[in-house]
């Protein structure tokens, strides 16, 4: 792919530009300075309006070591405005009742494996000097020895490597608790991308709420740089630029929910429940990308081309394809603009659902969509949608990915691997992380090795998941004139071949017993007579002239959550 201009500024000369503009204030993880309209736009126009990271950020990482970070939960927290003992917190099992009211008051400090040390971040701290509380969505309803935790550091406290925000981060559902840190160690290699600061740790609590005098050893965890203003700054792009974290953003245009702040009729629970904001929170650049993203009459190259940097959109779709990321359609990545530009940038997020995370022993048939691969992955979200039914565009995604196959390949993997093998090992071969492990310690060292070939199988998939139809839409059964309307939206197919779809009804979502069935079906409607009173189960297969079939995006799940995908049951009173 032809490479594009890259800016003028970048890496250290953007440093210290950056530095003579603003006073050479090193302001951390602080995001609390003040600075006017015309300040901001003043310090924006020195950064690069491409995505050019500098990766100095870097230098001073430890790739192989374990940092032990000891926490003492101070008694007072059972006596603060809203009591909370560390029991109480870790009992939660609801993201709703993780608020500022959950948060509890810490000493947080480093040292070695024995006890904190001098010279050390917190040595000598004998008063609170940081907050923390639970993180994450699913990671709530871990075991109370197994949660994540967010600290907050207090100002009077200082930095941990220039961070303010430490994320602990357990992993207690991926079997290898390394597939986020060697995600991010590959990123930092990768052009038109970023990646965040890692560092395994090793955590140590002492529970003064629950009367315990000695730290409690609870496991390997690993730190995570919190995307924020901070984030921003440390890796050279804008600090004053516009952050959004993905949460349930599908690039529609979702007018009800997704308004400018000075709206009479704007709610933040409703924007933030699709996407959080960490940057600017002028939304008139974002709302102007997905109107006109959403307005069918436009070219969508052109609405590309003026909102989006392909390379860098491009990289980061090939590199969730190549490390089978499947969880990134409308959530677990950052959206980033520069304040003096137009376009938006994807920043990646989350990746311990990466590396075959559903498919250890052939799970994956009976967890995962058939569609969750390759460009059907993302039909379901309008900018893939829209962008990939152009051919071209196709076949510039194929080429991105033979292109990064230089930095995500079995020898990459291997290598950071074998790097934190032996790390790893040592925490999940004993409590208390062995007793949280998905699957038998004795599977753990043949997963890692299925883990290092996948980038070969992943694009092998990718190639394979192109020749079948695109995943659509079913709709919900309805009763007019004495019959029954079923119908569906249209598939499509990126080679433009000809396609049918077979209807079925069923008693039983196997469809091992059909009580209905049509084939060679060519619109997107079935009309029957009206079934007798009962439940029922439908589905629709589309098939190519080729040969190549694809259920629906719809999935049926009963009491013992069995999956049967491309399922929608209906009832007849």
């Amino acid at each position: 792919m032809k490479r594009r201009n890259t800016g003028i500024f970048g890496g250290a000369a953007l440093a210290v530009l950056l530095a003579v503009l603003s006073g050479c204030t090193d302001a951390g993880d602080n995001d609390s300075i003040e600075q006017s309209a015309a300040s901001k736009i003043e310090l924006s126009a020195a950064y690069s309006t491409k995505l050019v990271e500098d990766r100095s950020v870097y230098k001073d990482d430890q790739p192989n070591s374990v940092v032990d970070f000891y926490i003492t939960v101070s008694a007072s927290n059972k006596t603060a405005e809203h009591p909370m003992t560390w029991t109480q917190m870790n009992s939660i099992m609801n993201k709703a009742e993780v608020t500022n009211e959950s948060s509890m008051e810490i000493i947080m400090q480093e040292g070695d494996e024995q006890s904190p040390k001098s010279g050390m971040f917190g040595y000598g701290a004998i008063h609170a000097n940081a907050q923390i509380s639970l993180r994450g969505n699913s990671s709530i309803a871990a075991r109370s020895d197994q949660k994540n935790y967010k600290v907050q550091l207090f100002e009077k406290a200082g930095l941990w490597r220039n961070q303010r925000t430490i994320n602990l981060i357990k992993h207690s559902y991926d079997f290898s608790r390394l597939r986020n840190k060697i995600s991010f160690d590959l990123f930092k290699n990768i052009p038109d991308f970023t990646s965040l600061r890692t560092q395994y740790v090793r955590l140590h609590v002492k529970d003064l709420t629950g009367g315990v005098s000695n730290y409690q050893d609870y496991g390997l965890y690993e730190q995570i740089e919190q995307p924020n203003k901070a984030f921003l700054r440390s890796h050279g792009l804008d600090p004053n630029g516009h952050l959004y974290k993905a949460t349930n953003f599908e690039f529609q245009r979702s007018e009800e929910a997704l308004k400018l702040k000075d709206d009479p009729t704007y709610d933040d629970a409703k924007f933030q429940s699709i996407l959080e904001v960490k940057g600017n929170d002028d939304h008139t650049k974002l709302l102007n990308m997905l109107t006109d993203l959403n307005n069918l009459s436009l070219d969508i190259d052109d609405v590309v081309d003026k909102y989006f940097d392909r390379d860098n959109f491009l990289t980061w779709l090939g590199i969730n394809i190549l490390v089978d990321n499947n969880d990134t359609n409308s959530q677990n990545f950052f959206l980033y603009s520069p304040l003096n530009a137009e376009k938006w940038f994807f920043l990646p997020w989350d990746y311990d659902g990466a590396w075959g995370y559903d498919s250890f022993k052939g799970a994956e048939s009976k967890t995962r969509p058939p569609w969750q691969h390759g460009i059907s992955n993302y039909w379901g979200v309008k900018l893939e949608n829209r962008f990939f039914k152009k051919p071209e565009n196709v076949e510039e995604l194929k080429a991105k990915i033979k292109d990064l196959r230089k930095y995500i390949n079995t020898e990459e993997a291997t290598k950071l691997i074998d790097i934190y093998k032996p790390i790893v090992s040592q925490f999940v071969s004993r409590p208390p992380d062995l007793s949280s492990l998905r699957y038998p310690y004795s599977d753990w060292v043949s997963e890692l090795e299925r883990m290092k070939k996948l980038p070969d199988e992943n694009e092998k998939k990718f190639i394979e998941y192109l020749e079948r139809p695109m995943p659509f839409f079913m709709g919900d059964p309805v009763l007019k004139d004495g019959k029954r309307d079923f119908d569906w939206d249209i598939s499509y197919d990126l080679q433009g071949d000809d396609i049918t779809y077979t209807f079925q009804i069923a008693k039983e979502p196997s469809f091992a017993h059909p009580i209905l069935k049509k084939e060679q079906i060519t619109s997107n409607s079935v009309t029957i007579e009206e079934l007798p009173q009962g439940h029922y189960y439908y589905n629709v297969i589309v098939r190519d002239s080729k040969g190549n079939t694809a259920p629906a995006f719809d999935t049926f799940t009963d009491v013992d959550s069995n999956n049967y995908f491309g399922v929608k049951e209906f009832y007849v009173d």
